[in-house]
């Protein structure tokens, strides 16, 4: 991706934005990571761990980021792709427990019992049945409000690809009834 305020481009000064201005950068945007993260694993202590997670592959690769502007993008990309990560895991691991029968899923936290109804822990089901883009583009655009191309930018998908996997969730999201009417 030539061109871009994230990636070293060839012939220029190695200029990194300062240390200061890094940790100001996490600092103005943690709250709404760990929001995103929430939205996108569906669990608070998930959601910390992925986050942390990020914060560290962020801040080793501090030095790649040229443009402070680019920064909120450039930290959700890479919490997109922690949370995406962290999801194929989860499956992977619910299968093998299946498999070998280990038993069923834990009890939720006394958070999720507080914090959703019903139809909230509903939806959430729904979106965790979803293939890990579907639910992170559903996630982003429906749950987080990014536009189109601030989806694809966290993504690093074209913004058709996330139409298609919007749409994709959407019908199946709507076929199992966790969504009703012409929402979102």
């Amino acid at each position: 991706m030539k061109g871009t305020a994230i990636l070293d481009k060839p012939g220029r000064s190695a200029r990194a934005l300062a240390v200061p201005d890094f940790d100001a950068l996490l600092e103005a945007e943690q709250g709404a990571l760990l929001r995103l993260a929430r939205r996108l694993v569906w669990d608070g202590e998930e959601a910390r761990d992925v986050v942390q997670a990020a914060l560290v592959d962020a801040y080793e690769k501090r030095h790649a980021l040229r443009d402070a502007k680019a920064g909120p993008a450039w930290l959700r990309r890479i919490l997109v792709s922690r949370a995406v990560s962290h999801l194929r895991r989860r499956r992977v691991w619910r299968t093998i427990r299946e498999a070998l029968d280990f038993g069923g899923e834990r009890e939720p936290s006394p958070e999720e019992h507080f914090a959703g109804a019903e139809r909230w822990r509903a939806l959430g089901r729904s979106v965790r049945a979803l293939p890990a883009q579907q639910a992170t583009a559903f996630s982003l655009r429906y749950l987080e409000g990014l536009d189109l191309d601030a989806v694809a930018e966290a993504m690093g998908i074209g913004r058709g690809t996330v139409r298609i996997h919007l749409y994709r969730a959407l019908k199946k999201l709507k076929a199992v009834e966790a969504l009703e009417g012409d929402t979102p």
